[in-house]
């Protein structure tokens, strides 16, 4: 886990520059003690959805990619 230290702007907005990058989204999260947690999402396109939409076909997916990974 890393720290950053950001500053809002004049108006109240906070630049998370690179933290940002290849993020389409984020869940925010404010708990009792009013830290903020932002979940980043990334969207993927509708005609790709089929593929995670078929938990079969995702795990084989993951697999092969598991494997992939280690032989390189």
């Amino acid at each position: 886990m890393s720290n950053v230290i950001v500053r809002p702007d004049a108006k109240g907005r906070i630049n998370l520059g690179t933290i940002a990058e290849n993020v389409s989204s984020y869940k925010v999260t404010i708990d009792d003690n009013g830290n903020v947690i932002l979940e980043p999402y990334i969207e993927i396109p509708f005609s790709e959805k089929w593929i995670f939409d078929d938990q079969d076909l995702l795990e084989k997916v993951k697999k092969h990619l598991r494997k992939e990974q280690i032989q390189a």
